[in-house]
């Protein structure tokens, strides 16, 4: 590895006070840096975050010339030792072959791989300094963004990535008006041609703009098209100037010609006035995390609500509350589970039967892996997990015993709720699973794809943990349940209720797009939204019904939420689901009254169903005699078309025996 270290200085060095308190400095960063206009302002988002950027890292191309490397931009490597002047810190260089051994959807650790060089890169930078973190200018790449998280769970680092996700054309004007001065060092696309090489992206902006319209050119190059060096930015204390340079042509294809800068001569000149790197931030349209959720233009809100509107909860029946213990009959439920022909296996009842939840968590695990192996399936095929628990006090412990469990690439969905339980269930889980069935044509096969995005940025909330945002199989969504979480930062949104649900429905509506960008809210079939107080339930209610299309939408009220949130948001979704049809039916036995909301395809063989049992009478003791009549109601709809299908009645006959 090749080393330049300047003297120590961090980039909150002289940083007056009350800019300390504005920027909470949280997380030591080592910035993964082309050159390139992404790399740099993903630093200022580090910056505006409160992190603190501590050094540079920089693979440079064995050849010393431009490589075709799936990971990494060559392209304007002779400027990177100039940048790490520029912005007076330790640059860490390691060479690269720019070899890509493992090009599928997920990565495993391949000897001389260039994901291996970033690994042995960024293992020397912790082994000589103090990092927690990494900044990395990933856009829309997942082959980037999964190689990167990759090396920083091997690591114990934390990757910052603050660009994903984000709108092409917010984001350059954005990063123009930050003064992010880039010029473009590399073009490969129809629509851009030598001519524009050493341009400025400020002058090129409307030309981007227009090859967008024309031929559908990515505006910040995340295809390829062109590639860029930073020149200047608020983060410099010097600028780079360009005194020799050349272009070299891969291609001189008359319509799509490919060419770059090689520079022959770079040097650096001193900005006057000398200023500390906030002074130089002062007055930039630059945002926190809490920025990128109140001004994000069609998505914005004021997290400031009238809490007035909103009853308290002293009125209300349903408002559990801490220093109250609930108590419930034993709970000793047995496993069930029902298959589909198609290869889906629905498991519920799986528990743990000891008062402690480490024992009873054990269990649970073993009882659902032995379900699935008695169906031919494995953890790898579970698709989503629900997660009840006694006490969200306990879920550090039961989380352990999880991670042992699904500790595989790409793991299932999650949702996880506390609901007062009886003292010896301390959890149960409920889960759905999928595997291809046996069959001869290949054009039968269904397509299984997994998102988990643990990258912290300004998109959704990462998932550093066991669990994926989605997990798709064919037509089918099923998403992680969604808390109002700033996903920069991973805090709660603050305004209470209708902040938090109008965030979550928001991270629905973004997964949702990021596995297809035909995907929306509307798409959804059925969820349930989880409340801590019977009087969030009509504010969240009116916030969905704003967004969705006859979605089947069950509000249950529990005792609390990961993270103290006040909702929770758990739904699946369908590519057709503006092809479901919709009812409603009831029926009354004595004062109770049923009733059900169904949506079903136009082929019968998908159908989503929610059954309400009321009574006039809060007080009332269920009445079971009531529930088997609701449940035989619910089925008689189920098989409505299907009477021949005998796999409904062994549904009903497992809910009825247990």
């Amino acid at each position: 590895m090749d080393s330049i270290l300047h003297t120590p200085r961090t980039l909150t060095q002289g940083v007056p006070f009350y800019l300390k308190q504005v920027y909470k400095l949280t997380m030591k960063v080592v910035a993964l840096v082309s050159g390139g206009k992404d790399s740099t302002f993903n630093m200022m988002q580090c910056i505006a975050a409160g992190h603190e950027i501590v050094a540079l890292a920089n693979l440079v191309p064995h050849t010393k010339a431009e490589i075709d490397s799936y990971m990494y931009q060559s392209v304007g490597h002779e400027a990177i030792d100039f940048i790490s002047a520029a912005m007076d810190l330790p640059l860490y260089k390691r060479e690269t072959l720019g070899i890509s051994n493992e090009r599928g959807k997920t990565y495993q650790p391949s000897k001389d791989d260039e994901v291996e060089d970033l690994y042995l890169l960024l293992q020397q930078v912790k082994s000589e300094m103090d990092i927690e973190a990494i900044s990395v200018g990933a856009i829309l790449s997942d082959y980037q963004r999964v190689r990167v998280e990759n090396v920083c769970v091997r690591l114990g680092l934390v990757p910052l990535a603050y660009l994903w996700q984000r709108n092409q054309r917010e984001l350059l004007n954005e990063m123009i008006r930050c003064e992010v001065d880039a010029i473009v060092i590399k073009v490969a696309a129809l629509g851009l041609e030598p001519k524009h090489l050493g341009r400025s992206l400020n002058l090129l902006q409307p030309h981007l703009l227009a090859m967008h319209e024309k031929y559908g050119l990515n505006v910040c190059g995340e295809g390829g098209e062109y590639e860029t060096l930073t020149l200047d930015c608020p983060l410099f204390r010097s600028r780079l100037v360009v005194e020799d340079s050349e272009v070299v042509y891969h291609s001189k294809d008359p319509i799509a010609p490919v060419g770059y800068l090689k520079f022959n001569k770079l040097a650096l000149e001193v900005k006057l006035p000398p200023l500390d790197l906030f002074s130089r931030l002062e007055g930039l349209p630059l945002k926190d995390s809490d920025g990128y959720v109140t001004d994000q233009e069609e998505e914005a809100f004021d997290v400031i609500e009238k809490l007035e509107d909103i009853p308290s909860g002293e009125d209300v029946t349903m408002n559990f509350n801490d220093n109250v213990t609930y108590t419930s009959p034993t709970v000793n439920q047995k496993p069930v589970h029902a298959k589909s022909k198609d290869g889906w296996l629905w498991m519920g009842g799986i528990q743990g039967n000891s008062p402690d939840p480490l024992e009873a968590m054990t269990e649970a695990m073993s009882t659902l892996k032995s379900v699935l192996s008695d169906n031919d399936q494995s953890v790898e095929d579970v698709c989503s997990i629900s997660m009840f628990i006694n006490n969200m006090s306990d879920y550090a412990e039961l989380n352990r015993i999880y991670v042992d469990t699904f500790n595989h690439v790409n793991p299932p969905s999650r949702a996880c709720v506390q609901v007062p339980f009886a003292q010896n269930c301390p959890v149960r889980i409920e889960a759905l699973s999928w595997r291809q069935p046996l069959r001869k044509s290949i054009d039968t096969l269904v397509e299984r794809h997994t998102m988990h995005v643990q990258s912290r940025s300004h998109w959704a909330p990462a998932n550093i943990g066991p669990y994926s945002q989605s997990v798709r199989v064919g037509n089918f969504i099923n998403l992680a349940g969604q808390i109002g979480l700033v996903p920069g930062s991973l805090e709660m949104v603050a305004g209470g209720i209708i902040s938090q649900c109008r965030l979550a429905l928001r991270h629905l509506k973004r997964l949702l797009m990021a596995v297809d960008s035909n995907f929306n809210l509307r798409d959804v079939v059925q969820g349930i939204c989880y409340v801590t107080n019977v009087a969030h339930v009509e504010p969240s209610r009116k916030l969905w019904e704003e967004r969705t299309n006859n979605a089947i939408v069950d509000y249950v009220v529990v005792s609390g939420l990961p993270r103290n949130a006040l909702v929770e948001w758990h739904v699946w979704a369908h590519k057709y689901n503006n092809q479901f049809d919709y009812e409603e039916r009831g029926k009354c036995v004595g004062n109770y009254s049923i009733s059900i909301y169904r949506r079903w395809n136009y082929e019968n063989n998908i159908s989503a169903i929610h059954c309400r049992v009321a009574h006039p009478d809060v007080d009332i003791v269920f009445d079971n005699k009531v529930f088997v009549e609701a449940m035989d109601y619910t089925i008689q709809k189920l098989r409505q078309g299907l009477e021949d299908d005998l796999s409904i009645y062994n549904i009903k006959n497992l809910l009825f025996c247990n």
